[in-house]
């Protein structure tokens, strides 16, 4: 009975009872804070109702219990301070904040029963019944927050209506807001507005109801504050009104725009799911904890699985990868790792072992996935399927090899042979059989000519292909062209002119090069005129270039097929163009010839009518005085050379062509017999082939350099796979004289053997050339031909071992290596008393100063000050 009587007022009302009234305009703000509050509710319901993930509903219900808890709460603490009393209001801030927390529980309670789109009556009751209780408890709490000051007792009848009218509206209200979600947009938004008016006047019932069951006494204990001190409760009222009508309109904002973002989202991710599904490649990605976030549909064709509950570690499980050497990979250096680890996995080629589907060459690119924040997202990789690339490449290689072996070889025989006949080394034949045998010299060169371009084709793609270009007359070389197809035309049936041309016309060419496109585009002609029809060509000027043109009726080129005429391995598709046989490479060729000596190549057709292929060349004017690659030194008489060379045809005629030039000339069949004959006879120079049937020839040379006696010998490298070879050796890190492709180019040979003086190698100076870049490697060898040996280093770590292993007189050192800077070796480099040039992008930092001569800069360094200064180095 004590607390019933403490909290209840069971006396009649004393006569210190303090008395107030409403402020109507805080009233009205109540009221509408109700409604505000209440139609927030009904739209979060619709939203918590509609998420399907189970993440996200859990964000709406803590969100929307605040926004929804707020409202109600500002509803009640605005109510009270409606109720102006004569004296300034104090609230303590433990049972003010305790209501608000109150307030935001039972509206999560509502939101979690509203969640759920099955209900039986009783559950719907039951939370009616907890969350009134819930919001009168609110309500009773905020009240407790003003007995700071005075005494409250409640008149038990108001009292218990006060939750009678809670438990109502509790009950209404979640009612209202079920039927609120169903029907049409215009139903729910008449039905939420009707809802949301009665629910605020239910609100308000409840607040005002409990307000009236309220009886204010003063406590005499407490001391008043100073009423200027205190803060004005319209203020205070609109303060809060507009806080938590900020939270509630944020809410409703963000609920309005929910669906519209839930839409592009999906719309967009089911766009990424289909790209990446339509995708030839493989995809894998990762989130920042390893956990597989894409497996696209290419890769789970291959592995036959999906990404549920994989991660980096166990996707291995459903295949391996391999290096082409067959080293596994471990899981640690699985490239997707590797990607999420930091690391840019550029092109790395593998064998991708898939468990029931056999092995797949693969090349896999992958790269950390970083948003604009720079935060850690996870990883991508990329998987390029090029087994089917691989196994053409196979066989392109295979082809090529045969070419390059069982073709060349014998070519070059005949090359060899017939260039003796020619030049008169074997005695003077009759004219005739001179023309004769001039003509299928021609067509040999012609034919070699034709066949590195077939094997080279990648280098006409990377602009490698070797020009000698020299001013030349253009008409003689016209002419010349018309002489060698002459034979090819009588062959068809037609014949071939030249129009007489109103002047001799210079051009810049490479002459050899430039025979190759006419004899092209010549033979092209006669192949697809009409029999007894006349090809035609003219020479004329065309503002400051030369035009040759090539003029023949025929069948002519389909427009269909004009677009494509330039491209590799592109042919007609008639039966009459395919019948004509050809490669389809070398229209691809010519155009690329032309166009590296300065011209375009072009042509003009109608079907069944004249087509006409023309080039233009800029003219040139002056022949230059002299050229020294043309000039081919004398060579030294009876000098003594060594050929080592198991192709008995090969070492003979090339014996046979050194001899006439005054060489004595001696031949080892194999490595061993080389070996055995350098030990027992010194000689002027080695001419070595790379394919020996007892070793291999770059191993021979690794072997020579090591001997005291062969250290110095000169080495002339003569083989079908020198570049592979010079490759392999690191080019001149061996001491190699010249790389010669066969066919040998005997003018070539000459002049590389009249290089060679005795004891050359020691009389030059050593210099290594510390470098990673190719091109800067190749020019200091071509400037320092003549004046020094150049060994090449392309990182520290070769140039360490170099720098054990041999004395040099000069370092030139780059500082941007691939495995570290530069300037780290310089201490070394001082050990070994090698002044140092540094040439390089970058400056040198000053504190390693004192271990350098001198330092230059790339980028403003020409070729004569690098050597000029490499020369006052040494």
């Amino acid at each position: 009975m004590d607390t019933f009587s403490e909290w209840f007022q069971t006396t009649p009302i004393p006569v210190d009872v303090i008395t107030g009234h409403y402020d109507v305009k805080l009233v009205i703000l109540s009221y509408i804070i109700a409604v505000f509050a209440s139609y927030v509710a009904l739209n979060l319901v619709g939203r918590l109702r509609a998420t399907k993930n189970k993440h996200a509903r859990t964000y709406w219900l803590a969100g929307g219990a605040f926004a929804m808890g707020a409202g109600i709460w500002s509803m009640h603490f605005v109510g009270m301070l409606a109720f102006i009393m004569p004296m300034p209001m104090e609230y303590d801030l433990s049972w003010t904040a305790a209501s608000l927390i109150v307030a935001i529980l039972a509206s999560a309670l509502a939101l979690f029963i509203l969640q759920k789109k099955d209900y039986s009556i009783l559950h719907f009751a039951l939370g009616g019944l907890i969350v009134g209780l819930a919001i009168s408890s609110m309500h009773y709490m905020g009240m407790e927050a003003m007995k700071v000051h005075v005494t409250i007792h409640y008149l038990p009848t108001l009292f218990f209506l006060s939750i009678l009218i809670g438990i109502a509206a509790a009950e209404a209200a979640i009612w209202l807001a079920l039927e609120s979600n169903y029907g049409s947009s215009k139903r729910q938004f008449n039905l939420k507005i009707i809802s949301s008016l009665l629910m605020g006047l239910a609100i308000c019932g409840m607040h005002y109801t409990g307000m009236s069951a309220a009886v204010f006494t003063p406590n005499l204990s407490h001391v008043m504050v100073n009423e200027n001190a205190a803060i004005q409760p319209s203020y205070l009222a609109f303060f809060i009104a507009g806080v938590s009508g900020l939270i509630c309109a944020l809410a409703l904002t963000v609920s309005n725009y929910y669906k519209k973002m839930v839409t592009a989202i999906s719309n967009e991710k089911e766009f990424l799911n289909a790209m990446l599904d339509n995708l030839e490649d493989g995809i894998i990605a990762c989130n920042a904890e390893g956990r597989i976030t894409v497996l696209n549909h290419t890769i789970q064709k291959y592995i036959n699985t999906d990404k549920s509950n994989k991660n980096i570690n166990n996707i291995l499980d459903y295949f391996s990868l391999y290096t082409t050497n067959n080293n596994l990979i471990d899981r640690e250096d699985f490239p997707l790792k590797r990607a999420l680890n930091g690391e840019r996995v550029r092109a790395v080629e593998l064998l991708m072992h898939i468990k029931n589907n056999g092995i797949r060459n693969v090349v896999i690119d992958g790269q950390k996935i970083i948003n604009s924040e720079g935060k850690n997202l996870g990883a991508v990789i990329v998987i390029h399927d090029v087994t089917d690339l691989k196994q053409t490449e196979r066989l392109k290689n295979e082809f090529v090899s045969i070419v390059s072996h069982e073709l060349r070889t014998p070519l070059t025989s005949i090359r060899g042979s017939l260039g003796l006949l020619v030049s008169g080394v074997m005695g003077k034949f009759p004219e005739k059989i001179m023309k004769l045998l001039e003509i299928a010299n021609n067509n040999c060169e012609r034919l070699l000519l034709l066949i590195n371009d077939i094997l080279d084709i990648e280098k006409v793609e990377a602009g490698q292909m070797d020009f000698e270009l020299k001013v030349s007359n253009l008409n003689e070389i016209v002419e010349e062209s018309i002489d060698v197809n002459k034979m090819y035309a009588d062959k068809f049936g037609v014949k071939i002119e030249l129009i007489p041309p109103e002047k001799e016309y210079l051009v810049t060419v490479d002459p050899g090069r430039l025979m190759q496109v006419l004899a092209n585009l010549v033979s092209n002609a006669c192949k697809f005129s009409y029999e007894k029809e006349r090809i035609t060509l003219r020479i004329q000027q065309i503002d400051s270039s030369v035009r040759v043109s090539i003029t023949n009726k025929g069948t002519g080129i389909s427009p269909e097929f004009q677009s494509r005429i330039f491209q590799k391995f592109s042919q007609g598709d008639s039966s009459t163009t395919r019948g004509k046989g050809g490669t389809g490479l070398g229209l691809n060729i010519s155009k690329t010839i032309i166009e590296k000596m300065g011209g375009c190549l072009s042509f003009e057709s109608k079907p069944n009518d004249l087509t006409t292929f023309y080039f233009d060349l800029p003219i040139a004017h002056q022949l230059p005085i002299s050229q020294e690659k043309n000039q081919i030194a004398a060579p030294e008489s009876r000098k003594r050379l060594l050929i080592c060379e198991d192709d008995s045809d090969q070492s003979n005629y090339i014996k046979l062509l050194l001899e006439s030039a005054g060489f004595l000339v001696e031949v080892a069949n194999t490595a061993k017999e080389a070996r055995e004959m350098l030990e027992k006879q010194e000689y002027h120079a080695l001419l070595l082939d790379l394919i020996l049937p007892d070793q291999d020839g770059v191993s021979f040379i690794r072997e020579l350099r090591s001997n005291k006696k062969t250290k110095n010998l000169p080495i002339i490298v003569l083989s079908v796979i020198a570049e592979t070879g010079r490759e392999l050796s690191n080019g001149d890190a061996v001491s190699i004289v010249d790389w010669l492709d066969k066919p040998i180019d005997f003018n070539k040979l000459l002049f590389t053997i009249s290089k060679i003086q005795k004891n050359n190698l020691q009389s030059k100076p050593h210099i290594l050339h510390v470098e990673d870049n190719k091109d800067t490697q190749k020019i200091l060898e071509v400037l320092l031909e003549k004046h020094a040996n150049v060994t090449t280093a392309n990182n520290l770590h070769e140039a360490k071992k170099r720098l054990e292993n041999e004395k040099y007189n000069l370092v030139i050192l780059d500082l941007l290596l691939p495995d570290g800077n530069g300037a780290d070796i310089l201490p070394l480099i001082s050990k070994y008393h090698a002044p140092v040039l540094v040439f390089s992008d970058t400056k040198l930092n000053e504190d390693y100063s004192k271990y350098v001569s001198q330092a230059l800069l790339k980028s403003s360094s020409s070729n004569e000050i690098l050597l000029n200064t490499i020369k006052n180095l040494l």
